[in-house]
């Protein structure tokens, strides 16, 4: 599977709110869609980091797209895999 051609597959979603590719260390390395600020990008990577260490809990080995759901208010997918010192994900509006 090529996670950056998936990666930007995702990234032209319709409904996309802010696509958003980060370093294991919290270091955003791009983002695309609509993401309406800088804190909203960097709450965005903390969460994605941290979904992603469930991820590669649960497989070490993965190198697939892992859907992560986490609810507050509503339900926000984030798509985290751990992969070459990166992480690849996305946040969907709601439908």
């Amino acid at each position: 599977m090529d996670l950056k051609k998936t990666f930007d597959n995702i990234c032209s979603m319709h409904g996309s709110i802010g696509a958003i590719m980060v370093r294991e260390n919290g270091d955003v390395v791009r983002g695309s869609g609509s993401l309406r600020e800088d804190q909203e990008g960097q709450m965005l990577a903390i969460i994605m980091r941290d979904a992603a260490r469930l991820v590669s809990l649960v497989d070490p080995k993965t190198t697939t797209i892992t859907r992560v759901t986490i609810s507050r208010q509503s339900g926000v997918s984030i798509v985290a895999t751990p992969h070459q010192g990166h992480i690849f994900g996305v946040k969907l509006g709601n439908r």
